[in-house]
């Protein structure tokens, strides 16, 4: 897999090669029941993780606005 050259090592495999074997190996994955619930739970678990850091974010903006406007001297009265 590797030849060593006078640049250092050579990486001799082909990408086509390690394409075709990826192909090769997703197409003898099956879909049953239990595949499509862990890609569900997992698909979920990412969505879930992804909401909250939003809302965290929304939170901490909220916070930020609400803290400068705090700081603000208000105008005075003609």
């Amino acid at each position: 897999m590797f030849e060593t050259s006078q640049t250092g090592p050579y990486f001799k495999m082909n990408v086509f090669e390690t394409a075709g074997s990826l192909a090769h190996h997703f197409s003898t994955f099956q879909l049953d029941d239990s595949s499509m619930a862990l890609i569900a739970l997992l698909v979920g678990m990412i969505g879930g993780y992804r909401v909250t850091g939003w809302h965290a974010q929304l939170r901490a903006k909220r916070a930020r606005i609400a803290a400068e406007k705090r700081h603000v001297m208000p105008r005075k009265p003609d």
